[in-house]
């Protein structure tokens, strides 16, 4: 019995060490390499679903192609430019040593590597939004936040495009989780970080001031030690910001960080002090940006955010509050520019991963009441996905349009000189100019010749004529919009639908008559019949 006895006791104690040592270990690992699995698949299917709907034969146009004209600069000439710099130059810079990487000398591969490369950027955001996710939920809820992200249509959409939000919303949100981290080192890492999101929009410096703010509260009862700690952050960022920020100074007269955002906040506090109704436009850009802002938490967002502000205010600790001040601080651009009048809904972007922890806050309180918590999930990951489907097909891009107007553009491009300020083409004729006179700097390239004078400002098309002809005028393109009406551009409606006849005017080119659907025509202006019109009328 004895022996009996002893045999159960090492039977008992083994099963013991092995459930609480090597097992417990191995079972550690399991579940870490299970996530790990599922977050890569989760990866690797939101960027093959990206590229499957990435519109890769349309060009780069606005803001994304005047960073591609600075990436370029780089590219040809293998230093930064000393004449010229966009004030967001973080972006540039990094997709120029992809230029160099490829050395391709097609600029439509170009244009197409800085877009997938910003698409690549956009898939990549699910990691670290899964490990601050973790922070304030669950792995299983986590992966619910990592759901929301991939599949944000606004973000898909805007990942297509080649500008700063993928890059400036992976930086901030990797700074946010490295700072949360509990490893002081990983702290001063996300000092690192945030310089390198400031580079990449000026904005990233807000984010500085709220993790400055959180820093010195979680280090506050170290004493003369916190003050060391906090130049040694600071040191951090400086090093990283100042270098690009002494060279705008250098090349344009600001640094794009500090100038920009000390002048912002004194021509609030002016017009804010300003009692001229007319002037003071601080009240209508605070409510425009509350509006745009509850319209940007369709679909996936509008129904957890409000639980979830209330549990992460009840919940008092340094992981809240730290982003909760990070919120605060990161919305102020977004409401300055709407105060300036400049409603572009993508500022709102990089408050989405803080729109994703609040709502998994309340995804999370929500299953805790359900047994079934698995069933719940998958029903959740489910409703997001059918949301967000149905809300990118309403909002995405006329891509088909878009290679329409493209289409028209190159052709229209082909047999005019100068041309008057119009419609959707004004979008390509900057973009087939430099394709066409590609590879040049971009300072050595005649730009704007194309886009000499906006049609409103004329009440008539002779009044238009007159005062662009001293610039070159030699055509008028129009498309007899119904806007058009609208902004009292009569003249262009009455000659597109040839109400009139302009003897001076001779048709040049129809996209009907080359078989696309969007109506575009081009009326050549012939000035010694003009000339004598005018004459004959004095």
């Amino acid at each position: 019995m004895r022996n009996y006895d002893i045999a159960i006791m090492n039977r008992t104690y083994m099963r013991e060490i092995t459930t609480n040592g090597i097992n417990k270990k191995s079972a550690f690992f399991g579940k870490f390499s299970k996530f790990s699995v599922l977050i890569s698949v989760i990866f690797v299917g939101t960027l093959i679903t990206k590229l499957y709907l990435f519109p890769y034969d349309l060009p780069l146009s606005f803001d994304s192609l005047n960073y591609f004209m600075y990436s370029s600069d780089i590219f040809l000439t293998g230093e930064l430019p000393n004449e010229w710099t966009p004030t967001n130059n973080g972006w540039p810079i990094l997709v120029s040593g992809f230029f160099m990487l490829f050395n391709s000398d097609n600029i439509m591969e170009l244009m197409q590597t800085q877009k997938i490369l910003s698409t690549v950027i956009s898939a990549l955001m699910i990691f670290p939004i899964y490990f601050l996710c973790k922070i304030f939920a669950s792995r299983k809820i986590a992966i619910i936040g990592v759901i929301l992200i991939a599949l944000e249509p606004r973000l898909m959409i805007n990942s297509f495009l080649g500008i700063t939000e993928p890059l400036y919303i992976l930086l901030i949100t990797t700074s946010l989780c490295l700072f949360l981290q509990k490893n002081e080192k990983l702290v001063y890492a996300s000092f690192l970080v945030v310089g390198l999101a400031t580079i990449v929009r000026g904005e990233g410096i807000t984010l500085f001031l709220a993790l400055s703010i959180m820093f010195l509260i979680r280090f506050r009862k170290e004493r003369l030690k916190i003050i060391f700690k906090y130049l040694l952050v600071c040191g951090i960022f400086l090093l990283v910001v100042l270098p690009v920020g002494l060279y705008r100074i250098d090349v344009i007269g600001v640094d794009g960080i500090f100038m920009r955002t000390v002048s912002s906040g004194e021509k609030i506090f002016s017009n804010v002090q300003n009692n001229d109704n007319e002037q003071n436009k601080f009240e209508p850009g605070l409510s425009s940006f509350l509006r745009n802002l509850l319209l940007m938490l369709f679909p996936n967002f509008i129904i957890f955010i409000p639980i979830g502000i209330i549990l992460i205010f009840k919940q008092k600790n340094i992981q809240n509050y730290t982003l909760i001040i990070s919120a605060c601080m990161l919305s102020i651009p977004t409401i300055y520019a709407y105060f300036l009048g400049i409603t572009e809904t993508r500022y709102f972007l990089s408050l989405y991963p803080f729109f994703i922890i609040v709502s998994i806050l309340t995804i999370q309180k929500i299953i805790q009441r359900f047994e079934n918590k698995n069933s719940i999930i998958v029903s959740l990951v489910l409703l997001i996905l059918i949301a967000s489907l149905i809300f990118y097909n309403y909002q995405k891009p006329d891509y088909d349009f878009e290679r329409e107007v493209f289409g028209i553009t190159e052709e229209v491009y082909s047999i005019i000189d100068v041309k008057n300020h119009k419609g959707m083409l004004v979008n390509y004729f900057k973009v087939s100019e430099i394709m066409d006179i590609w590879p040049m700097p971009y300072l050595e390239m005649n730009k704007g010749g194309y886009n000499i004078g906006k049609t409103p400002e004329y009440d008539s098309l002779e009044d238009f004529i007159d005062n662009s002809r001293i610039k070159g005028l030699s055509h008028l393109v129009m498309d007899g919009e119904k806007d058009e009406m609208e902004r009292n551009i009569f003249f262009l409606n009455e000659i597109f639908y040839e109400k009139v006849q302009i003897p001076y005017l001779k048709q040049v080119y129809d996209s009907k008559e080359n078989g696309f659907s969007y109506h575009v025509k081009v009326f050549e202006i012939d000035y010694k019949a003009y000339d004598i019109m005018q004459d004959n009328r004095d």
